[in-house]
């Protein structure tokens, strides 16, 4: 069962997504277990995209005692109870990164060529989400872009290379 929380209620204060966050977890039929509150806490206060290894060490540099199984599990319940969201990065898209859903959408370009992450202005990526929205009359609660190419410097480079 996913369970969207955060939908009608983003970007409340602390107190109030504390709440909502319980809510979430009763009505799914969890607890909240001590591992999942740190792990939840970690993604909250970092704000970006974590990957798996890197939540884990954090977890364990604050004294958790997590195994990265927990880690995996808790986040599979984070992403079904849409409390956090997961994208996939690097060559083949094989990693997934994963961030407390209230943080506002962020997307980049990867740089095939020199790795170069470039940013991209999310009203960019609203535009399109508005125009699938009118276009196919459909309501789009998430989105997961990824956008792989060549950065400006990169491209530059190639058309002097021809």
């Amino acid at each position: 069962m996913t369970i969207n929380p955060l939908t009608t209620l983003p970007m409340l204060p602390d107190t109030d997504q504390d709440a909502v966050i319980m809510r979430a977890f009763h009505a799914a039929g969890h607890r909240i277990t001590a591992p999942r509150l740190a792990l939840l806490n970690i993604l909250r206060e970092q704000g970006g995209f974590l990957n798996v290894d890197t939540l884990y060490q954090i977890a364990a540099a604050r004294g958790e005692n997590l195994s990265l199984a927990t880690v995996y599990r808790t986040l599979l319940l984070f992403k079904q109870m849409n409390l956090v969201e997961g994208r996939l990065v690097g060559d083949d898209q094989s990693r997934e990164e994963y961030r407390f859903r209230s943080v506002r959408d962020f997307y980049t370009l990867t740089c095939k060529r020199c790795g170069a992450i470039v940013p991209v202005e999310p009203d960019i990526v609203e535009a399109f989400r508005q125009e699938v929205t009118e276009t196919l009359g459909v309501t789009v609660l998430t989105a997961h872009s990824c956008f792989i190419g060549y950065c400006a410097a990169c491209t530059a480079a190639m058309a002097a290379e021809e």
